[in-house]
């Protein structure tokens, strides 16, 4: 991961920072937060705040209701064995205490990362003025003391350690040599939110399934994300094209709209009231019968196939069977069945982007010698899903500075468009006065308040493009022409 900025995802939103591509190394490291669809909406809502602090430490943060949440990613370095990675170790630190020292104490400050620290229980004290709670499962280490002391000092608490799991399900890494697991993966709050947090434990599976050497950590925290801004994230309806085209359906849906209507008395009410009373039935019977099944329809790859989702299905059940079986005789059976299935796993995947490739190759070649740009040029949007979104691109201001809150820059492009755009020009009075006004005739202010047909409104309708984005009211041209 080199340099920092934000990427978009399908619906997620990745926001990263690593070290710098001019710096980059085999052992090169970074952090992310990655945000869900109403994640990001909050975020944006939230004016788009992130710092990049370092390689080793991420911003964000949400502007919520009841609270604002800052949440930190962070990579710590290993303990310290020579005097570079004491150095590293301490501008680490340094660069953590700067950057919690500028949120607000009123924000609920969530931490989360590797900490490569080891901490011990203290069960001199009670809990409830502890950093650490009682459910630890290591001896303290250097970076483990400096961890709890650093926590001790900004009042903030280790969740990992006061909620009790099996010994799988609070350890996150084994050491390579001794074969150990560990505890090194933390989830920090500050201490006056700690009842905030309901949970905290690993998971194996998920591990296996990317090939990592950490165990997935999940948070629990009971705050809902909801946004200061009026606008409501509203609940969109997705509609199945495919079952647009399927004439049952399609007749289904007519007749229930005709049934609808029969029994309202539409005559009595305004045409405001028309419009709302017809859209609410539309969509009703829309959601009814096209309705997309968004677990029959989950967005993946195209060039995923059932073949090679059932290779990665068994290489994460391998995983946690080899996990299962650890220390055993039978250790490294399970761990050479989990490496084969990695490695057919991914020969699978590479032969078959291979062959994917060369058919969108062959299908935009065949549309451009048969004069079809329009379909060569669909296939190359569709696929085009890295490009480039300047929504949270960081600009620089007039001095250079450069501006990472998105209101800071709105401002900027207002002020920038507003030297640009609003030249001093003068017009002449004369040119003015000769413009001529013509009035529109009897026949066209007839024609143009005249109520309209049946079929124009049928014709006006098969002309509309389908597969486009609808108004406010969510109802799209295909609904319109399916009713």
């Amino acid at each position: 991961m080199c340099d920092s900025g934000v990427k978009f995802v399908n619906d997620y939103t990745m926001i990263y920072s690593g070290v710098q591509s001019d710096n980059k190394t085999r052992k090169a490291h970074g952090v992310a937060i990655c945000l869900d669809p109403i994640a990001t909406k909050v975020w944006k809502d939230s004016g788009s705040e992130w710092e990049a602090v370092s390689e080793r430490i991420i911003k964000i943060r949400l502007k919520c209701t009841p609270i604002d949440i800052t949440v930190l990613s962070v990579y710590s370095p290993v303990n310290p064995s020579a005097k570079q990675m004491a150095n590293d170790a301490d501008k680490f630190y340094s660069d953590l205490q700067d950057t919690i020292n500028n949120v607000s104490t009123n924000d609920m400050l969530i931490i989360m990362g590797d900490l490569n620290a080891r901490v011990g229980g203290n069960q001199q004290q009670p809990a409830s003025i502890n950093s650490v709670g009682p459910f630890t499962v290591d001896v303290e280490n250097e970076n483990g003391a400096r961890l709890v002391d650093w926590c001790e000092i900004n009042n903030i608490v280790v969740s990992n350690t006061f909620f009790q799991h099996k010994l799988l399900h609070q350890t996150s890494w084994m050491h390579p040599g001794n074969k150990i697991w560990h505890m090194i993966d933390y989830t920090l709050v500050n201490k006056k939110f700690r009842s905030s947090v309901e949970d905290v434990r690993m998971y194996r599976r998920a591990s296996g399934a990317i090939g990592t050497d950490h165990h997935l950590m999940r948070t629990k925290i009971k705050i809902h994300l909801k946004s200061r801004r009026k606008g409501v994230l509203q609940k969109k309806t997705s509609i199945d094209a495919v079952k647009l085209k399927d004439e049952k359906l399609v007749e289904a849906f007519q007749k229930g709209l005709r049934e609808r209507f029969d029994d309202a008395n539409v005559d009595t009410i305004s045409i405001d009231e028309k419009y709302e009373l017809f859209v609410s039935h539309l969509k009703e019977k829309a959601e009814e019968h096209f309705i997309l099944d968004k677990k029959v329809n989950r967005k993946k790859k195209e060039w995923l196939t059932d073949e090679i989702l059932k290779i990665i299905d068994k290489k994460s059940m391998a995983f946690v069977e080899w996990q299962n079986h650890r220390y055993t005789n039978l250790e490294a059976e399970y761990r050479n069945k989990y490496k084969r299935l990695r490695k057919l796993a991914k020969t699978k995947i590479e032969h078959r982007q291979e062959e994917y490739w060369d058919e969108v190759c062959e299908r935009i070649e065949k549309s451009i010698k048969s004069n079809d740009t329009a379909t060569a040029f669909s296939i190359i949007r569709r696929l085009k899903e890295g490009s480039k979104r300047v929504e949270n691109m960081p600009i620089e201001d007039k001095n250079g500075k450069l501006l990472v809150n998105s209101t800071d820059q709105l401002e900027r492009w207002r002020e920038y468009f507003c030297e640009l755009l609003n030249v001093h020009s003068t017009v002449d009075p004369y040119v003015i006065n000769e413009v001529q006004i013509t009035a529109p005739s009897r026949l066209d202010l007839e024609r143009q308040n005249a109520r309209p047909s049946f079929e124009e409104v049928k014709r006006a309708l098969n002309q509309m493009k389908s597969r486009k984005a609808p108004g406010s009211d969510e109802v799209t041209a295909d609904i319109l022409k399916a009713g």
